[in-house]
């Protein structure tokens, strides 16, 4: 996937609820969210692929209280938290 298309899925999955649309903060209940972030996992393989792209060995974990995990490639995750910026 180039650049354009990751940003097209990443919008994509942001309003299907996916990927959620606020920062990933521990002490808050994201908005339109029901669940909250208890874990992040940073620089580990993880199991399953990126959510984003689908590849293998996504490097970043967030895991929320409902036991949701996302899993993504770093650059993933940045594109993502850039996403959200502009959206907020």
């Amino acid at each position: 996937m180039d650049h354009n298309e990751l940003r097209v899925r990443i919008r994509l999955l942001m309003a299907s609820g996916e990927l959620p649309p606020g920062p990933p903060l521990t002490d808050k209940v994201l908005p339109g969210q029901l669940a909250r972030l208890t874990r992040i996992v940073f620089r580990r393989a993880t199991r399953g692929p990126c959510l984003i792209c689908d590849g293998p060995n996504p490097d970043v974990s967030y895991t929320y209280a409902d036991r949701k995990v996302i899993r993504l490639h770093s650059v993933r995750d940045a594109l993502w938290q850039g996403r959200r910026r502009e959206d907020g």
